[in-house]
């Protein structure tokens, strides 16, 4: 069960709650329903109803936990400082010296020789991650990948030439979380079987990944 407080301030509509590790600006105001929002400086706003029940707040927070802390994390990985970087959820600090031979991280920093040389040990732990997952599902799934390509994807988080059995994965995947990134995974490898997006294709998946849905509500944050 997740740590909760209410803490009043200045005004009777409005009040802070800490939720575990996050500090929620709490207003009531004539919505019919309750709202989350995390600001560009990753300040969560939760709106509610003016007769919302107080129990049923602590309730809302632990449905949309998942989606908080993806939501947060998203918007840290996109003001992290250069010294900075994220790897499955997780944030490191990057340090370059040339006494560093080989990338390696270590507790919360990862050590490289340049930002080059980091670049190609994340395409690599990428590709490790992301075999876990194809193994895991492809002898499920019964069709072969002819080639597995990992680029920069400004778009999108991956995509599947299911004739040629040839599937693409963004490198900056490997940022989110290791069920995010499972999801996609499966996601493109369904394609293999059904190249569209009708229901027998979110039917096969939710068969296999029964909360997907909420697995790809938290990747588009």
């Amino acid at each position: 069960m997740a740590n909760f407080q209410i803490k009043n301030i200045a005004t009777m509509d409005s009040k802070f709650i800490k939720f575990d590790e996050f500090d929620i600006k709490v207003t009531k105001k004539r919505v019919k329903y309750a709202r989350l929002r995390v600001d560009r400086n990753g300040d969560i706003h939760l709106t509610l109803p003016i007769l919302f029940p107080k129990f049923m707040v602590l309730e809302f927070l632990n449905k949309n936990k998942a989606w908080i802390e993806n939501r947060v994390n998203f918007i840290k990985s996109k003001s992290l400082p250069k010294n900075k970087t994220m790897l499955l959820g997780q944030i490191y600090s990057l340090k370059f010296d040339e006494s560093f031979k080989k990338t390696k991280i270590l507790g919360n920093e990862i050590r490289a020789l340049n930002l080059s040389e980091f670049i190609k040990f994340k395409r690599d732990f990428a590709k490790n991650e992301y075999m876990k997952f194809i193994n895991l599902y492809l002898p499920i799934i019964n069709k072969p990948i002819n080639k597995l390509t990992i680029r920069d994807m400004k778009t999108r988080w991956g995509s599947c030439n299911f004739k040629k059995g040839y599937i693409n994965l963004a490198l900056n995947l490997v940022e989110k979380s290791p069920e995010l990134i499972e999801y996609v995974i499966l996601h493109e490898l369904t394609h293999l079987i059904f190249p569209h997006h009708q229901k027998s294709f979110y039917d096969y998946i939710a068969n296999l990944m029964p909360d997907f849905r909420d697995r790809e509500k938290r990747l588009k944050g």
